[in-house]
């Protein structure tokens, strides 16, 4: 699951483009395969972070609390549910502390990919 991140400066770049554009630049943007490239990746580790989030909440826990199950700082889970080197493994305990089990799903680059993620590639059930 751990791909190259991208730095806080970089995400905050990105975010502050994404902000700040008109129709215009979006399109000029969205022709930047790079740009494409980095908004797919901002875009995977946010709908996992949001699953990872959503999955405390349905477990009706706090961080702190989370955090004692895992026994980790709260601080960490706070770093984990903002995407920060979230490892595959970290992933998978954070879930069971929850009380959740996941499934991975593989699927090809491109317009498959999109269709996956579409249909709920990350979504909790």
């Amino acid at each position: 699951m751990k791909e190259k991140q991208m730095s806080k400066e970089e995400l905050a770049a990105l975010k502050e483009r994404l902000a700040k554009r008109t129709r215009e630049e979006m399109e000029r943007e969205w022709a930047d395969p790079k740009f494409r490239e980095d908004y797919a990746a901002w875009e995977r580790e946010y709908r996992a972070t949001v699953a990872l989030y959503q999955a405390r909440q349905k477990a009706n826990l706090t961080q702190a609390e989370l955090a004692k199950r895992m026994k980790i700082p709260r601080a960490n889970v706070s770093r984990i549910e903002n995407g920060q080197n979230v490892t595959f493994a970290t992933f998978a305990r954070y879930l069971r502390a929850c009380g959740f089990d996941f499934s991975l799903r593989i699927f090809p680059m491109g317009k498959a990919k999109r269709d996956a993620i579409n249909a709920g590639a990350f979504a909790l059930a």
